[in-house]
């Protein structure tokens, strides 16, 4: 009986390492990695299942993990003297969150919260060095590196340059690009879970994105529902997209 019991564990155990292997290999940093690394860290890794709005690491942590996002998102906030606060980065399913632990353990600059529930699997530093002694790890990590580097720079000059409705529309734009879907109208993308959210995504109040929109729907440019935006003139938001700075 007991020997039974033991049997069921161990390929209980085993059935969860081979679905983490896969949560891995799925992952931006980790796609087509040797097999040894990816087993390396399905077996090292743990799990962590967090709501919406449940923290996965706060400003000035020290940096002594990283996070493969298995499935629902995390964004990076940072928060400004007013309370408002501001996404910097929004991280989906096959993505990892807080790579700059794999090259110096500085304090976090930012805030990383769930943004809807997710589910992560946590690598901590100690297991970091199969990681870095991999020649293709370490190309990947620093093209990844280079990519953060661009948006952050896209992001500075959206927000010290731009109006609101060039940053809207260019926030809208990277969503047609990535995800959007034609239909007889336009284009439909998703939408954030609250115009909250949206308005942290854009650096501006509320109202005032709210007031955006609302000219926008009015002129017929775009009409949503809860879930999903339609922009029935995706040219004409290039346009706004690429606008003269204020």
């Amino acid at each position: 009986m007991e020997a039974k019991e033991c049997s069921t564990e161990d390929d209980r155990a085993s059935s969860v390492q081979a679905q983490r292997a896969v949560s891995v290999k799925r992952a931006r940093l980790f796609r087509d990695m040797p097999d040894l690394l990816i087993q390396h860290v399905a077996t090292h890794a743990g799990e962590r299942r967090l709501q919406g709005g449940d923290v996965l690491f706060l400003k000035n942590d020290p940096q002594d993990f990283i996070a493969i996002v298995v499935a629902g998102c995390i964004h990076t906030i940072v928060h400004g003297p007013d309370g408002r606060q501001l996404i910097v980065d929004s991280f989906p399913a096959g993505d990892v969150v807080g790579e700059t632990a794999l090259i110096d353990n500085k304090r976090r600059d930012t805030a990383a919260l769930a943004g809807a529930p997710t589910h992560v699997l946590i690598l901590r530093r100690h297991h970091f060095a199969v990681l870095m002694a991999e020649p293709l790890f370490l190309n990947r990590l620093l093209a990844l590196l280079s990519s953060r580097l661009r948006d952050v720079a896209a992001l500075i000059e959206s927000l010290g340059l731009h109006r609101l409705e060039s940053r809207l529309a260019r926030y809208f734009l990277s969503a047609v690009d990535e995800c959007g879907r034609q239909v007889p109208d336009g284009i439909v993308i998703p939408m954030p879970s609250s115009q909250s959210l949206l308005a942290s995504m854009v650096n501006a109040s509320r109202p005032k994105l709210n007031a955006q929109l609302q000219a926008w729907r009015r002129s017929g440019l775009v009409s949503w529902t809860q879930d999903s935006l339609l922009i029935t003139d995706v040219a004409l938001m290039r346009s706004m997209a690429h606008a003269a700075a204020s």
